[in-house]
C-alpha cells in the first residue's frame, strides 16, 4: 500500500514537472495564434477595403448614362457650395496643423489652379477614408500611416513640382492657357484603335454572306460571323452586331449556303452602309412611267435577318415605313404602284428634283 501511494506520488510530481516544462511553449502557442489572428483580421480589412472600392467603382460605371453620371465629371464640376466649403476647412486646417518647409507651403490661392483643387480633393477623401477607418475600434491596421507615407506628403511635393502655384508665394498667378486637345490627332488615334478591334475580330471570326438572287457577293442580302458554335448578324437597322439567341427569331444560316469572305471583306461591307440597301423610283402607275412623267418618290429596302425594312421618302421630309415595295413585288394587290429600281445617286438626283432636298439618302 505504501509502495502504490510512493509511486503515485512520484507519477504526479512527474506530470507537475512536464506541464511546468511545457507552460513556455503554451504561452509560446497561445502568443502565435494570438498574433495570427490580429495579422489574418489586418490583411481581412485590407481585402475588404479594397473590394469595396472596387464594387464602388463598378456601380459607379453602370448608373446611369454618360451624360447623367456626376461621378465621370471632376471635383470642383460636381462639388457643391457646401463641399467647397468643407475642402477650404479642411485644407486650411492642413496648412495650419502641418507647418511644413517654405518648398512645401500650399498657397492660399490654391482654388484658382484647377489640377490643385483636383490634388486636395482626392487627398481630403482619402483623409477621411482612412481617419473614419482608424477610428473603428474593430479594425486593426496601418491606414493613417499609409495616408502620411503614400498620399500626404507626395501629393504635397507633386503640388509644388508640377503645378505654377510655387510662383504664387507673393502674388497669384494664373494658370497659362492650354490649347484644345489636337482633333485631328484624336480622331486619327480613335480611327487606328477601331481598325485595330476590327483586325483583332476579323481574326476570330468566320465571316459569310447571303448572296442569293436579286443580291450578289457584291451587293450581298446579309452579313454573318461565326464563332466556333456560336452566329452572328449585322443588323441592318441598328449596324449592330447581335447573336443568333437558342429561341428568338432570327435562325443560324446554312454555312453551305454562304459566300466566305475575309474579314478584310467583311470590315469593308460593315463600313459600306450603302452596299445593303436598294432603292427604287416611285411612280403612281406604269402607264405614268412609260408617259415620262417624274417619280412621285423614292422607296428603299434594307433586308435585315431579322426583318425586312421599306421606307418612302414622304412630304414631310422624312422616311417613314411603307408597304409600296412590298406591294409592287407581290403580284396579288390590285392597283400597286410602279417601281423602277435605281442606285443611290440616282435617288439622291430624284430626291433633289421632286422634294429639293440633299443628302435624304444618308443612314
Amino acid at each position: 500500500m505504501e509502495d502504490s501511494q510512493e509511486s503515485l506520488h512520484e507519477e504526479v510530481d512527474r506530470l507537475r514537472r512536464e506541464v511546468a516544462r511545457l507552460r513556455p511553449w503554451q504561452e509560446s502557442v497561445i502568443e502565435e495564434i494570438r498574433n495570427f489572428t490580429l495579422a489574418i483580421k489586418h490583411d481581412y480589412c485590407q481585402v475588404e477595403g479594397a473590394l469595396t472600392g472596387v464594387v464602388d467603382r463598378l456601380t459607379d460605371l453602370e448608373g446611369g448614362t454618360a451624360a447623367d453620371r456626376g461621378g465621370q465629371l471632376p471635383w470642383s464640376l460636381r462639388a457643391s457650395e457646401r463641399d467647397w466649403q468643407d475642402l477650404t476647412a479642411w485644407v486650411d486646417w492642413l496648412r495650419a496643423h502641418y507647418v511644413t518647409q517654405p518648398h512645401l507651403h500650399i498657397a492660399p490661392c490654391w482654388p484658382a489652379h484647377g489640377g490643385v483643387v483636383e490634388e486636395l480633393a482626392a487627398l481630403w477623401s482619402s483623409w477621411r477614408a482612412a481617419a473614419q477607418r482608424d477610428a473603428d475600434p474593430d479594425r486593426v491596421g496601418n491606414d493613417l500611416t499609409h495616408w502620411h507615407q503614400n498620399l500626404l506628403w507626395p501629393t504635397i511635393e507633386r503640388i509644388r513640382l508640377n503645378y505654377p502655384i510655387a510662383e504664387c508665394e507673393a502674388d497669384h498667378q494664373a494658370d497659362p492657357p492650354a490649347p484644345p486637345t489636337d482633333s485631328g490627332a484624336l480622331t486619327t488615334v480613335m480611327a487606328e484603335a477601331a481598325a485595330g478591334r476590327r483586325r483583332w475580330e476579323n481574326r476570330r471570326f468566320t465571316y459569310g454572306l447571303e448572296a442569293d438572287a436579286p443580291y450578289t457577293p457584291h451587293r450581298p442580302g446579309a452579313l454573318w460571323r461565326r464563332l466556333g458554335e456560336d452566329w452572328e448578324y449585322l443588323s441592318l437597322l441598328d449596324w449592330q452586331w447581335h447573336p443568333v439567341e437558342e429561341h428568338g427569331d432570327v435562325r443560324p444560316p446554312q454555312e453551305a449556303d454562304l459566300h466566305p469572305v475575309t474579314g478584310e471583306r467583311a470590315a469593308e461591307l460593315e463600313a459600306d452602309r450603302q452596299t445593303w440597301v436598294r432603292y427604287w423610283a416611285h411612280y403612281g402607275d406604269e402607264a405614268d412611267h412609260r408617259a415620262g412623267e417624274e417619280p412621285t418618290t423614292v422607296v428603299r429596302r434594307r433586308r435585315s435577318p431579322e426583318r425586312t425594312y421599306d421606307e418612302a421618302f414622304t412630304a414631310a421630309n422624312v422616311w417613314a415605313p411603307t408597304t409600296a415595295v412590298h406591294d409592287f413585288l407581290d403580284p396579288r394587290p390590285s392597283g400597286p404602284p410602279h417601281l423602277v429600281e435605281i442606285d443611290r445617286d440616282e435617288a439622291e438626283r430624284v430626291l433633289y428634283r421632286v422634294c429639293g432636298v440633299l443628302g435624304a439618302t444618308e443612314l
